[in-house]
């Protein structure tokens, strides 16, 4: 179990391998994009969406003043008058179109405010709020209106015509705001199936690069080759390294598909991949892994550090001939757990943080996850140390998600 300030154990020195390779992420990155296209069902960004609901709005509400005017046309027909529909449209379009700003404003505020939830008596006084301003509005339109459109014969007070509104909007603006209100359920429940779908892809892409990398015949032939020269040196630690190998590789391979998993497990495997490294490069990086044992058991996106910390590896240490380092940092503050990948840069040649892929996709996958709870920081102010810090909120109080099975003691 990696502890509080637990270390990663150096290798010895001539236990380097061949040559350096690739690291396991950026191994298979070429495949990454034609092997899972971004979905072609994502939500519309928010302006399209709103443009097309309001537009959804008028067309509903013209409609219906549409009906309206029908209705008026034939009850004057049947009482014997002459009522054209110039007169009946503009009676009732002038109705239900006011309507419109109204059922955007509703729209907005039940988004914000809806039914249900911690607030629910909070939420249902300004709903409530909602209907009786509908009401009001409607009062003020009709007699600031009338003139225009002829609603009474004489403008009548203003507090009649509120009483009027009350008996005529109260059934229509209620009806208003529970349409509203499954509406806004429904978009919740879409927006979620796609949230769903994009964690699968996401995750579903995490674990095909782990495994590409990791079969990736450059990768294997210089870890097994190490192993091979370890035999004649060092048979404990050419047994470490074999076990580290198996452990990266049924975990990549594992059946199960949750999105989130124990820290200690995301370390686990973070402690395979930095053995192997230093077997690989022995003194030239200097792995460290410093995280409160009480954080071991908080959830945290599966295969979110490995990426960070090969980021590390392949974009400074290995590009050095001087010694680096790379250090993984886990603690909690308050309600948030915050983890970070800070290491060394290249003393010599074109220093560079590599392309940023692997940053995005685990960027990505915390905002699908967490929304904006979930951050992902670069800082590389320092021109000698370049860090990457995850703040992951902690889960609201529930079972934890099991840790993984007890893995077999061979390949």
């Amino acid at each position: 179990m990696i502890g509080a300030d637990a270390r990663v154990d150096p290798v010895p020195h001539n236990a380097r391998g061949l040559s350096e390779g690739r690291g396991l992420t950026h191994a298979m990155h070429d495949h990454a994009e034609t092997a899972f296209p971004r979905a072609s069902g994502a939500p519309r960004r928010p302006r399209v969406r709103f443009a097309v609901l309001v537009a959804a709005i008028t067309g509903w509400w013209t409609l219906y003043g549409l009906m309206l005017a029908r209705q008026l046309v034939d009850m004057r027909s049947a009482d014997g008058e002459v009522y054209g529909w110039t007169g009946a449209l503009t009676y009732a379009v002038g109705s239900t179109w006011a309507w419109v700003p109204m059922t955007v404003a509703a729209y907005l505020v039940v988004s914000r405010f809806p039914l249900g939830g911690a607030h629910l008596g909070r939420n249902l006084a300004i709903n409530a709020g909602l209907v009786a301003g509908f009401i009001v509005a409607k009062a003020a339109y009709a007699w600031l209106s009338n003139p225009i459109f002829d609603w009474y014969p004489t403008r009548p007070p203003l507090l009649d015509v509120l009483g009027t509104s009350v008996s005529n909007n109260l059934i229509l603006g209620l009806m208003v705001v529970a349409m509203v209100h499954g509406l806004v359920y429904f978009e919740h429940v879409e927006d979620r199936e796609h949230r769903v779908t994009a964690l699968e892809k996401s995750l579903a892409l995490a674990r095909l690069e782990a495994v590409r990398a990791q079969l990736n015949p450059h990768f294997l032939f210089n870890a097994l080759n190490s192993v091979a020269e370890l035999m004649q040196t060092d048979v404990d630690q050419a047994d470490r390294m074999l076990v580290a190998i198996c452990d990266m590789l049924r975990d990549g391979l594992r059946a199960d598909t949750l999105q989130e998993r124990p820290l200690r497990d995301e370390l686990t495997h973070v402690r395979n991949y930095l053995m192997i490294e230093q077997i690989r490069l022995g003194q030239r990086v200097d792995a460290r892994v410093r995280v409160d044992d009480a954080c071991l058991d908080i959830p945290v996106p599966t295969l979110s550090l490995q990426p960070l910390v090969e980021n590390a590896i392949v974009h400074a240490i290995a590009r050095s001939r001087a010694p680096g380092w790379v250090e993984v940092a886990a603690w909690q503050e308050g309600q948030t757990l915050h983890l970070s990948v800070q290491n060394s840069r290249a003393v010599e040649g074109p220093r560079t943080d590599g392309n940023g892929l692997g940053q995005r996709a685990v960027e990505e996958r915390l905002r699908l996850l967490y929304g904006e709870r979930g951050q992902l920081h670069r800082d590389d102010s320092d021109p000698a140390v370049y860090r990457v810090a995850l703040q992951v909120p902690l889960p609201d109080p529930r079972p934890l998600p099991a840790a993984s099975a007890a893995r077999d003691a061979a390949c």
